[in-house]
């Protein structure tokens, strides 16, 4: 489903880079070929385990829907729509445009939607000259829908020369750097599904502030309507890198910079790739270490258990994922790359300890791509529901994704996918897939 709430934007939209495949291939792998739940003992003894194991699953109850009364009966419909049919319901009468528009109407069901489980996916590449995002809607039987959604950024927003450096997203809303022509930075917050977007003015009279590097949005509807950039600048200072917390806040339109210093720590970060769960931020870092951040409280919380892997992290490509899924922060790592084998760990909620949730097996698919053992194989996302009784990988193998259920143990061909780039200049004649990272998107009707 295309971007936006009405039909002239999406006429105008680009045609995504990622296409339906027409005959899609659906692979049933035997259920002895991969243990995607507890592991057995040999393998603990073998592999020296010595983690705690989530086997439970709680099964779900369909919840009764309450009819109140006459009057308000219409404004309960209209919450239960989700966002792009309400947009487009607002030309059925008077009555519902100026309830749709209604700035509280949209705060409610911008609440309500996001306790919708969410399968859209979003896909950026920094290493891609292409200013484009794509998207994908699953179904629980595949594609539902591909679209591009940067259009209404490249058409009203970039200027030509400009271009998108980084992109951070949470809940529906996006943050993203823009390298402008004359190479100076510029900060934009955008909904994609409203079309709507802010420019966010620049902290100044401080020549000492730290110099700007890394963004990322933190917004829970359930919480609150504002949302807040987190990010990191790097201390004039400092003799070495040591990186300061910048919050910007859009409820107050101001800049903050907090105490706590972040670039001295032992453990290298990936500062762009925050992730907003349980009301705080984590990011991840080298040695299976992460760093946890207060949103609310603005300050650095105790370090959270070191994820116990068996497989270094040199760099943020040996993390094959890192999210949230099914209400878990969740981390997919290498048990034995030779032997194409994974592990899932979930981080409780009391930050008490990482139990395993998933042993993965992907050497039986590798007879059927066994490009999957080269570069080009990726597991950009990890979708989950919130009971636990369904989990998907999607697979990212050179040309195509994948989705792999780790219940069903099936297969499905998703699309084909064109590279991030070609032919570039030092590599030769190269074509390059790397769709290592997506975000999970929900679409919401949240101001800016």
């Amino acid at each position: 489903m295309l971007p936006g709430g009405n039909d002239s934007i999406a006429m105008k939209a680009k045609l995504s880079r990622f296409q339906p495949i027409t005959n899609p291939r659906q692979i049933f792998l035997h259920p002895s070929a991969s243990s995607p739940t507890k592991p057995t003992q040999e393998q603990e003894e073998n592999l020296h385990l010595n983690i705690p194991v989530d086997d439970t699953f709680s099964p779900s109850s369909p919840s009764a829907v309450a009819v109140a009364s006459e009057e308000s009966l219409v404004t309960k419909i209209l919450l239960k729509l989700p966002p792009k049919p309400l947009l487009r319901s607002q030309c059925v009468s008077k009555q519902w445009l100026s309830l749709i528009s209604d700035p509280a109407f949209r705060r409610q069901h911008a609440r309500a939607i996001r306790t919708h489980p969410t399968s859209d996916l979003l896909f950026f590449s920094p290493d891609s000259e292409r200013n484009e995002i794509d998207l994908i809607s699953l179904s629980p039987e595949g594609v539902d829908s591909v679209g591009n959604v940067s259009s209404p950024i490249t058409d009203g927003i970039l200027k030509r020369g400009d271009e998108i450096h980084s992109l951070h997203s949470c809940n529906g809303l996006l943050c993203m750097q823009i390298k402008l022509k004359n190479n100076r930075l510029q900060l934009i917050v955008y909904n994609p599904t409203t079309c709507k977007h802010r420019i966010i003015p620049w902290f100044s009279g401080d020549y000492n502030m730290p110099i700007f590097r890394y963004a990322n949005i933190a917004f829970d509807p359930s919480k609150s309507d504002h949302y807040k950039l987190v990010c990191f600048g790097l201390d004039r200072d400092s003799d070495c890198n040591n990186y300061r917390f910048l919050i910007y806040s859009s409820e107050t339109g101001a800049w903050r910079v907090t105490e706590d210093a972040v670039g001295t720590l032992p453990v290298r970060y990936y500062y762009d790739r925050g992730v907003l769960w349980n009301g705080d931020f984590h990011w991840f870092g080298t040695n299976y270490c992460t760093l946890c951040f207060d949103v609310q409280k603005e300050r650095l919380k105790p370090s959270t258990p070191q994820i116990p892997a068996s497989f270094g992290v040199r760099n943020k490509y040996d993390i094959w994922y890192f999210g949230e899924a099914g209400g878990d922060l969740s981390v997919m790592c290498v048990n034995k790359l030779e032997a194409m084998l994974f592990d899932v760990f979930a981080l409780k909620r009391d930050y008490s300890q990482w139990i395993l949730k998933h042993r993965v097996d992907f050497a039986p698919l590798t007879r059927y791509y066994p490009k999957m053992k080269g570069p080009g194989f990726h597991t950009p996302c990890l979708v989950a529901d919130e009971e636990g009784k369904k989990a998907r990988i999607v697979i990212s193998v050179e040309d195509k994704f994948l989705s792999y259920d780790i219940t069903d143990m099936v297969v499905k061909e998703l699309v084909e996918v064109g590279p991030v780039y070609a032919e570039v200049a030092g590599w030769g004649d190269s074509t390059w897939y790397r769709w290592y990272e997506a975000f999970q998107h929900v679409d919401t009707l949240a101001s800016v």
